[in-house]
């Protein structure tokens, strides 16, 4: 690790912006741009491993790549509307979210790190993964549409993490059974019971039937005693002197409520 920050100190130096009063550049000695790109190895413990693979994770959700995949899947794939709110669309200004189902990002990168844990042994210090090579295969995973991907609004991809929403594998983008058979020696013991149970109580040949507190009710809203607040009582409420002293009776008396 200290050569590794050593490197970094040395690139750092040599980075030095060009500014010819137009544009910022960089010079980059050619023996740089020769070596090999800054790719940290990470040794797998026991009670390392679940903190790196979230540190991997969160580095894919960022990266480039990924980013642009999920562009992709807005832009070239046409993909642009919540599969329970039809109108709640990326046409009407609305912002979309992309969940991973059944599989999570977690269950992709343990995967990965898994197979390149097999890869890479170091006699002195024991199992190691790249962290480049980590993020690329998960990446090329998404590429491949190896995974499972439902576009949401953010209160249904909420629901659906706080297990009060369920998907069905009908609304479910990618062939992410590819995902579990090629990687299966990698996937965790936990992953798959999770997937072999999400498969038993949704067997892909069931009716689809979205759930009721989905169904589209317009509801119009009346607020009740509305003509009662005048600019004479919202001026009273909002006295500066008093108002930290106010509460809901008082303001209940001011409007000429009961």
């Amino acid at each position: 690790m200290a050569k590794q920050k050593t490197l970094e100190r040395q690139m750092a130096v040599k980075l030095k912006p060009i500014d010819d009063g137009k544009s910022l550049t960089f010079n980059i000695p050619q023996e740089v741009i020769d070596k090999d790109p800054f790719n940290p190895r990470y040794y797998i413990r026991d009670k390392n491993k679940a903190d790196l693979i979230k540190y991997f994770e969160k580095g894919i959700r960022d990266s480039f790549e990924y980013k642009w995949l999920i562009d992709m899947f807005k832009t070239t794939l046409d993909v642009k509307s919540c599969v329970f709110f039809k109108g709640y669309s990326i046409e009407n200004g609305m912002k979309l979210e992309f969940h991973h189902h059944p599989f999570t990002l977690f269950d992709y990168t343990e995967a990965v790190v898994n197979k390149q844990l097999e890869e890479h042994d170091d006699d002195e210090h024991g199992l190691y993964v790249l962290e480049n090579e980590v993020m690329r295969e998960v990446c090329m995973i998404h590429y491949k549409l190896m995974v499972g991907l439902v576009p949401l609004d953010p209160t249904s991809h909420a629901q659906v993490h706080d297990h009060k929403l369920d998907i069905p594998p009908q609304l479910i983008i990618g062939n992410y059974q590819k995902f579990y058979s090629d990687y299966y020696n990698y996937i965790s013991q936990e992953a798959k019971d999770k997937y072999n149970t999400y498969l038993e109580l949704n067997p892909k040949d069931q009716e689809l039937a979205f759930p009721t507190n989905y169904s589209y009710k317009p509801m119009v809203v009346n607020a009740s005693n509305k003509n009662i607040i005048t600019i004479d009582k919202v001026d009273q409420i909002l006295l500066a002197d008093k108002l930290s002293h106010i509460n809901n009776e008082d303001i209940s008396k001011m409007l000429g409520g009961k």
